[in-house]
């Protein structure tokens, strides 16, 4: 089985399990990569499984199914989807302005589109930029940063943050965001056992992950040069469940998607190994 993670420590969160031997999980080959580039993999047959951008599932909906019961999502802000700006306290201080985007991510950047344009913020993306905040600014107004480089750069340049794109979602919907879904291909998804076998694998890891919180966002602190406590309060904000309120925000996040025209139609949710 090739499952796909990415490089980002809300993952690691939950591979840390699969990578110490802390669940038995034999069989799995883990293959890296951003998001995006994962749904790529996934589509070209390349990879069984991986946690990707949600909104590329409704870009592949005949192509991809949804393993139940897991996604990386949040209730409000989680301090790691971030627009920065030297010039603007707001994102209507953006309208006519540069935004430069992060190629790590494309549920983050169709969610700022979203927001732009339910806010009547007439700005421009410069998209696909390499995450590094002094070069996109540079470039462009503002920058959104996904993940990690955006939790570093948050601790370090606190001043320069106009926005948590989660906590703006919260505020225009009130429902939870779901940025990630762990999808899997269309062919794994008949293979009924070996859908049991990887859910297994990651809820055990998802409940090694609650249970060792504290001692895994020392380690992922370290790793990345800031606070424990900043990682705890991160890791703290993100919820792995697909509850129903989560599918309720998938939901809502795929109606406002068709109706910018940033995905064709709003796809019917089809779960592998049951409905969620």
């Amino acid at each position: 089985m090739r499952l796909g993670e990415t490089h980002f420590k809300n993952t690691d969160f939950i591979y840390h399990a699969i990578r110490s031997g802390a669940v038995e999980c034999s069989g799995i080959e883990l293959v890296k990569a951003h998001p995006p580039e994962l749904a790529r993999l996934l589509l070209s047959g390349k990879i069984d499984a991986a946690p990707t951008s949600s909104i590329m599932y409704a870009l592949h909906p005949e192509e991809l199914a949804i393993l139940e019961g897991l996604s990386i999502s949040a209730p409000a802000g989680t301090g790691s989807i971030l627009v920065f700006s030297r010039c603007a306290s707001c994102l209507k201080e953006l309208r006519g302005k540069r935004i430069a985007t992060t190629s790590t991510s494309a549920s983050s950047v169709a969610l700022l589109r979203i927001l732009l344009r339910e806010k009547g913020i007439d700005a421009k993306l410069v998209v696909n930029h390499p995450p590094r905040l002094g070069e996109m600014l540079r470039i462009a107004d503002a920058a959104l940063l996904i993940g990690d480089h955006a939790l570093v750069a948050g601790y370090l340049h606190p001043e320069l943050v106009v926005a948590d794109l989660g906590e703006e979602w919260r505020s225009l919907t009130g429902l939870p965001m779901v940025y990630a879904l762990w999808l899997v291909t269309d062919e794994f998804a008949r293979r009924t056992e070996m859908v049991e076998e990887l859910k297994s694998v990651l809820v055990q890891a998802r409940r090694y992950a609650y249970e060792h919180h504290h001692e895994l966002a020392r380690v992922f602190a370290e790793q990345l040069g800031i606070p424990a406590r900043v990682m705890r309060e991160h890791l703290r904000c993100l919820d792995y469940n697909l509850s129903s309120r989560n599918l309720r925000g998938l939901k809502r996040f795929f109606e406002l998607a068709s109706r910018h025209g940033i995905i064709p139609s709003v796809p019917e949710l089809r779960f592998a190994g049951g409905e969620g």
